[in-house]
């Protein structure tokens, strides 16, 4: 099986991730936790797992729901396996319409599946050409109890027949063992589980159960409608009999409704009278209210004629006296006037001199400003060109030094393993080293370490070649990588080294410090300005001053400063307030006098219009009794309003002996009781018509299911069903035979194939010594499983190594078999979920090397989240996975 596609959504943590595989080579998954990198294999898992339905609710279908929003997980498989090319998917919605599974198989030939015929065609597809224990053998998961693989019971064994090639106690058994495997493969799928023959007989057999089981059930169903209608004919008099009851109720109720609305009419008629007798009795007793009105009014029309007389007497005294008032007031308010307007002046002046001594300091001001403006210029544009000729960051600088301690460290490291040559001079001598003269005194010793390989020479004496092992060649090789990685990071820094590097980033620091020193000056002094902006005020300020000492022509003498200005100022200020002050009094005043005339002659107006309009309201008065009373006399109004009140109270009397009536005989109950009454038949009447047509319906119904025979249907049904059930023990007896001869046979043949086992021991043995070394051996049991392993000499059981050993023996295990499963694209992936945790970097390189070897002929899946673990897996694709 090959895994070219999976696709996941709203599955778990994960809202979306599609990776793509490698068929044939090593894909590594990297991602940070919880980025779903194990949700990828789960995925896989739950997919290929027969019992999860679409619609299953199972634990690990709730565990893969999505907890942050109302989503429906769903993955999606591309896959090879055998001959078939097929793409699988599956969502488990959280209502049956929502759930889905599809199936797009396009090879061999072209199937297009949805629902459980999708689900069974997949999982018939893969009985038939995956081994679901090597599949699982061949993966290690995250978190797993760390255990090696055993073989015994997957394709492993065939595969290494066919690498053991034939041996002649096999060769007798070969035409045996063929009719015996085709016999058993009538039933059985290479896994062990039944074909779809033996499952469609089954089938056959349960549909025909089914089918006599329906028949049965529609034969009771028969006598339970005629049942029923015998029930419904019972019911039918019971029913009619209510309808008569209920109609009688009905119309018993409806005539005392009616007998209780002729009470209803006569109350109606009752009110109508009693509202035209209180109308009558309101309409006297209204036109006597009138009457007294007029009298009233009259009275009160000649008291106030005579008020108004003695008003009029009294006032032509008062208006002679508001009218001297005035005209003094009239006197002080231009006197105030007068004086406001020559305090005005001296105020004005007084302002205009200390704006003069204000413009001259603030020219200076604007002068400085736009000076310092113009220098922090300057000051900003030398910075930014250095900063435009620096590029280094502190992190450049942090990169360049940590390649500076990488090199000492390599330095250091070949110097510690190098070899080491000591030259002590016996006479002065001229050494030549790798082609360099060293001039060497007697006395002087020399200790030289050879990374790699140095020659050293006497001149015309001796030359030595001094050569270092492998391992010193290493750290010489690490070396130069150093060196020319600290080379290419100051290259790209512009730099010759570190020092030149932190000199160039303190510069470029200092620029920057005195950038943001410019900007903070240009701020503070251009506030919401510009800098030409600034110059035009200083240039207009300065004109202004110029223009003030030509234009003024006071006689007051101009103030010495600005500050001495500002105190005249605030003076003349204080004065002028004052001045204000009186005059708003003086003029309140006069207004007042003036109001107080006119109040006054309004007054005296007033009175003497009033006293003329009263004369004619109280004639007007008069004339309106005397023409009422010619209409009808006081006394005649008297009786009318008592006639209209005994009216009015016989109309009362006659009203509430009506409400009462109606009051007794309660019309609203009796209203109730009709409108049940009349619900009751309605619903006794729809109980009798449903009771007909139900008995109706199934008298039909009984007399047409009677025609078809259900009898003999029953019978010949049930004889089907015999047959077939004979049928079916018959292939069932077959297939279990056939399958105990296959398991015998077979463990004869395994029993003889002990000695197949070398090919897979030199399988792991192969990958092993990529990963230990050439002394690499170990020790294959009965279930394929290592038990012992040899290294340097050294045999130990497999319990007794480490940790990190047995976690790389299992993986190469892993490796070894499917390498040797896999030719065609048979077998499975190897997956391994964040493995190799236990192994130190040495040991990480080469299982980096055995990993991307098996790649070569196998898949090899890798989830990560330490990228560095797997950066020796030359050939790797790999993925990195987003965080959510």
């Amino acid at each position: 099986m090959r895994i070219h596609r999976i696709a996941l959504c709203s599955f778990a943590g994960v809202d979306s991730a599609e990776v793509n595989f490698d068929t044939v080579g090593v894909t590594v998954i990297e991602g940070d936790n919880e980025a779903g990198k194990t949700t990828v294999v789960t995925a896989l898992h739950l997919l290929l797992d027969r019992k999860v339905r679409d619609r299953s609710n199972k634990e690990e279908v709730k565990a893969i729901r999505p907890v942050h929003r109302d989503a429906d997980p769903e993955v999606e498989a591309d896959i090879s396996t055998g001959p078939y090319r097929f793409v699988f998917s599956k969502r488990w919605g959280r209502t049956s319409s929502r759930n889905a599974t599809m199936l797009e198989v396009t090879a061999p030939s072209r199937e297009q599946l949805t629902g459980d015929e999708a689900h069974d065609r997949a999982y018939e597809i893969l009985d038939e050409t995956l081994d679901a224990s090597l599949l699982q053998a061949l993966q290690v998961h995250q978190g797993a109890e760390l255990l090696l693989p055993t073989f015994e019971d997957t394709e492993l064994g065939a595969a290494l027949d066919a690498a053991a090639g034939t041996v002649s106690d096999e060769d007798r058994h070969v035409d045996l063992w063929t009719a015996i495997e085709a016999e058993y493969r009538e039933y059985w799928t290479p896994t062990g589980r039944e074909k779809s023959s033996v499952a469609e007989s089954r089938h056959q057999l349960e549909e025909a159960e089914a089918g006599v089981a329906s028949l049965e059930e529609q034969l009771r169903g028969i006598e339970s409608d005629a049942e029923t209608a015998a029930r419904l004919a019972d019911d039918e008099e019971r029913l009619a009999a209510a309808v008569a009851d209920a109609s009688e109720s009905r119309d018993v109720c409806r005539r005392r409704v009616e007998a209780a609305e002729i009470l209803e009419n006569e109350l109606s008629a009752r009110e109508r009278e009693l509202g035209v007798a209180d109308r009558d009795h309101e309409r006297a007793r209204e036109d006597q209210r009138q009457r007294v009105g007029l009298v009233d009014d009259l009275g009160g029309q000649e008291r106030h004629l005579a008020e108004l007389h003695g008003q009029a007497e009294q006032s032509a005294p008062a208006l002679a006296a508001a009218r001297r008032l005035s005209k003094n007031a009239e006197d002080a308010w231009s006197a105030a006037q007068k004086r406001l307007d020559e305090a005005q002046k001296s105020s004005e002046l007084a302002d205009r001199d200390r704006e003069y001594l204000r413009q001259i300091i603030e020219a200076g001001q604007f002068r400085g400003r736009h000076e310092r403006l113009l220098a922090a210029r300057e000051q900003l544009e030398a910075a930014d060109t250095v900063i435009d000729e620096i590029n280094l960051e502190d992190e450049d600088i942090d990169r360049i030094e940590a390649a500076e301690r990488a090199l000492i460290q390599a330095q250091a490291a070949a110097q510690a393993g190098s070899a080491t040559v000591t030259a002590s001079a016996l006479d002065d001598v001229t050494l030549v080293i790798d082609g360099a003269a060293v001039q060497v005194v007697q006395g002087d010793e020399r200790v030289l370490h050879v990374t790699d390989a140095m020659e050293i020479a006497v001149p015309e004496t001796l030359r030595l070649t001094v050569a270092a092992g492998a391992e010193a060649r290493q750290r010489a090789s690490d070396v130069a990588d150093a060196t020319a990685e600290l080379r290419r990071l100051c290259e790209q820094s512009a730099v010759s080294d570190l020092s030149a590097a932190r000199a160039a980033r303190q510069r470029r620091v200092d620029a920057e410090r005195e950038r943001r020193e410019a900007l903070s000056a240009m701020e503070r002094d251009l506030a919401d300005l510009t800098v030409e902006e600034i110059a035009k005020r200083a240039e207009r300020l300065a004109a202004r001053v110029a223009a003030y000492q030509t234009e003024r022509v006071a006689e007051a003498p101009l103030p010495p400063d600005e500050k001495t200005a500002t105190r005249a100022a605030l003076d003349l200020r204080d004065e002028l307030k004052e001045r204000q002050s009186e005059f708003k009094e003086a003029e309140s005043a006069h207004r007042s006098a003036q109001t107080a005339v006119s109040a006054e002659e309004m007054n005296h107006a007033v009175l003497g219009a009033s006293i003329q309009a009263a004369e004619r309201a109280t004639a007007d008065a008069r004339q309106r009794l005397e023409s009422a009373r010619a209409q009808i006399t006081d006394e005649e109004l008297d009786e009318r309003v008592a006639a209209t009140g005994a009216t009015a109270r016989t109309a009362q009397t006659a009203r509430n002996s009506a409400q009462n009536q109606l009051e007794a005989a309660d019309i609203d109950s009796l209203r109730s009781r009709l409108s049940n009454a009349e619900a009751s038949a309605e619903r006794a009447e729809d109980q009798l018509a449903a009771n007909r047509i139900e008995r109706r319906d199934l008298l039909v119904s009984l007399e047409l299911r009677g025609e078809h025979g259900l009898d003999t249907r029953l019978g010949l049904a049930r004889a089907e069903r015999d047959s077939l059930a004979a049928e079916h023990r018959s292939l069932e007896a077959r297939a279990a035979a056939s399958k105990l001869l296959h398991e015998v046979f077979e463990r004869r043949r395994a029993e003889a194939q002990q000695r197949y086992r070398e090919p897979f021991k030199q399988h792991i043995e192969r990958f092993g010594r990529i990963a230990y070394g050439g002394s690499f051996n170990v020790e294959v049991g009965d279930d394929l499983g290592i038990e012992r392993r040899a290294l340097d000499g050294l045999t130990l059981d497999v319990s007794q190594l480490s940790t990190g050993a047995r976690e790389q023996l299992g993986i190469i295990a892993r490796l070894a078999c499917a390498t040797l499963v896999s030719p065609d694209g048979g077998g499975a992936p190897v997956i391994l979920d964040d493995a190799l945790g236990w192994s130190d970097p040495a040991r990480l390189k080469d299982m980096g090397a055995a990993i991307n070897k098996a790649g070569d002929d196998c898949q090899i899946i890798i989830l990560t989240c330490t990228p560095g673990r797997y950066a020796h897996v030359g050939n790797a694709t790999v993925v990195r996975l987003p965080t959510s």
